[in-house]
């Protein structure tokens, strides 16, 4: 593997990439030939002084919002470290410093095996590169593999490379990780709407007549109850107050339904604490929660990148009058209809199947895992991760399996939560 180093060795000058990066350990390697593209490749233990060529990267080139340095910065810091994984960010500079792409990648330590996994596992609905625009002109689909190579030798020791949730795009350009092979569907494809500022007709093109008429009659049903508001908190203390609320109503949903509850992860909820509460996360994070009579009904949290609006938490009041005529999504409309007034073209409801996704998109994005054993360990322990992710997609996409195991879940949590209650 390239020695780590302090600075560049072999590239240097006004412009050279560490003009602009300090690291504490930098390895560097020249990649050139007839089937190699001629990159500079540097590697990176910490994330936080790349925070400069990160974000200039993350507004000029296509990246998503879970890929950008204030969500995996954030998650390095509260879930990263604790779970023992250690950042092995690569970067692809051109010849004159610029960034290329950087690779948010991470070593799972183990045990035994170590895993190569993509930074924000986990928590990142979609998994790839931070790419520039002009890549192409550098870095061809059909030499992505052998780059690839050089980049797998540069990196710390590992038995097995795990990269999860890759879509076959990355904003306008292909996702180069495509160019491996061997892609596996995963178990979830995400799903999303093009929608328009004019509201009205985007509105009355997705919902049927009956549709929208049942949408007028629980409107009217919840108005009763009281004055309807769709709100987004604009100070740190409102945001926090909706996250808390957000947390609260969700939990309650998880128990029902059986599921585990993230927030109660460690670190998950002072993650998404730290985003709610920090002004400098405001553009990136968007909260949102629907009143009736001044209590919040239902809440929201969302990701705001490159116009687009990426819908990633909601929950409602479940033992509030209002839970009867569906505040969620009287919410969920009210926060399309504001997407589209402040600029979003599209309307991301990301990872997950859910029926209720059908009426509103037309666009399916399949997403991808990558396995690579490296090892002999590696290929002992790579059958049982596989063989399991079959299971689960082929249980998700059969819907009299999915259906039986989704009932039998909550009925399993209902037990809990009712042993829990009398404990």
């Amino acid at each position: 593997m390239t020695p780590l180093t302090t600075t560049f060795e072999t590239f240097t000058g006004p412009n050279a990439p560490l003009a602009q990066v300090e690291s504490k350990k930098t390895g560097i390697s020249a990649i050139s030939g007839a089937a190699k593209p001629e990159i500079l490749l540097s590697l990176h233990d910490d994330i936080e002084p790349l925070k400069a060529v990160w974000q200039a990267l993350e507004r000029e080139g296509d990246a998503t919002p879970f890929q950008s340095f204030t969500w995996l910065s954030a998650w390095q810091r509260h879930i990263g470290t604790a779970q023992r994984v250690k950042p092995a960010i690569v970067v692809g500079w051109d010849s004159k410093g610029g960034a290329l792409f950087i690779l948010p990648l991470g070593i799972a330590q183990g045990v035994i095996i170590n895993t190569l996994v993509w930074l924000g596992e986990g928590l990142c609905d979609y998994q790839g590169p931070l790419l520039a625009k002009d890549l192409c002109r550098h870095v061809t689909a059909s030499q992505f593999p052998a780059l690839w190579e050089t980049i797998r030798e540069l990196l710390p020791s590992h038995q097995i490379v795990t990269l999860s949730r890759m879509p076959e795009r990355i904003g306008g350009q292909a996702n180069p990780f495509m160019a491996l092979g061997s892609m596996r569907r995963h178990a979830s494809s995400a799903h999303l709407t093009k929608i328009n500022a004019d509201w009205a007709s985007y509105y009355s093109e997705k919902r049927s007549p009956g549709s929208k008429k049942r949408d007028r009659q629980k409107r009217r049903k919840v108005e009763e109850l009281g004055e309807v508001n769709f709100v987004v908190p604009s100070t740190a203390e409102e945001r926090l107050a909706t996250l808390e609320t957000l947390v609260a109503q969700k939990s309650v949903a998880f128990a029902r339904m059986g599921v585990a509850n993230i927030f109660e992860k460690p670190g998950h909820l002072d993650f998404y604490r730290e985003l709610a509460g920090s002004d400098e996360a405001s553009e990136l994070l968007h909260l949102s929660h629907l009143t009736v009579g001044g209590e919040i009904a239902a809440a929201s949290c969302g990701l705001s990148m490159g116009g687009s609006y990426f819908y990633v938490l909601a929950s409602y009041d479940e033992h509030a009058d209002a839970a009867r005529f569906g505040p969620g999504v009287i919410h969920l409309m009210e926060l399309m209809e504001h997407a589209a007034g402040t600029g979003h073209q599209v309307f991301d409801f990301t990872i997950g199947d859910e029926s209720y996704k059908d009426c509103w998109c037309e666009v399916e994005v399949p997403l991808y895992d990558y396995f690579e054993p490296n090892t002999l360990a590696g290929w002992a322990g790579i059958g049982p991760r596989i063989a399991l992710l079959q299971i689960k997609r082929f249980v998700k996409q059969t819907p009299v399996l999915w259906q039986g195991f989704t009932r039998l879940r909550a009925a399993v949590g209902g037990i809990a939560a009712f042993r829990s209650a009398r404990a």
